[in-house]
């Protein structure tokens, strides 16, 4: 994993982080949010794997089902979660602290058309016991600087 702290420093990519006890739940994140304070739109990443073991981030809300059918559609193959015990093998993440983006592997992020409208997005950078809070205005240049692709899933 890149350390996103680092390089949003260096890049001037505002953001916020927030250290705390570690979360894997939903009900966790909610905890602790109201314990730090810190506002925007929780959302979750899922790892996942094509039948050619080509990896994608699918980065939602974390109440949001989501509809694989219509993601296999967008990126052209049949996708799936990775379990946890391989994905924590390949990224060194544990299950409810996969960050959507700071991968050394080309990874490339599904993005969910609806988080878009939001003014900010709450998301794990790899590691349970920190949060970060980016402006949705900036992914656009988090991406640039990470030379990631994106496939944008459009709403129904």
């Amino acid at each position: 994993m890149i350390d996103l702290e680092e390089l949003f420093k260096t890049k001037k990519i505002p953001f916020e982080i927030y250290h705390h006890r570690a979360i894997y739940t939903n009900e966790d994140a909610l905890v602790i949010k109201a314990e730090q304070g810190f506002k925007g739109t929780e959302t979750k990443s899922l790892y996942l794997k094509d039948k050619k073991d080509r990896h994608y981030i699918y980065f939602t809300f974390t109440t949001k089902k989501s509809d694989f059918k219509r993601i296999s559609k967008l990126v052209g193959t049949r996708v799936s979660v990775v379990s946890p015990e391989i994905m924590e093998k390949i990224t060194g993440q544990k299950a409810g602290a996969v960050s959507p983006f700071g991968y050394l592997e080309d990874t490339p992020i599904i993005i969910d058309e609806e988080l878009l409208r939001q003014e900010k997005l709450v998301f794990a950078p790899g590691r349970p016991d920190r949060t970060m809070v980016v402006c949705v205005s900036d992914l656009e240049q988090i991406f640039n600087v990470l030379k990631i692709k994106t496939y944008l899933l459009e709403e129904e």
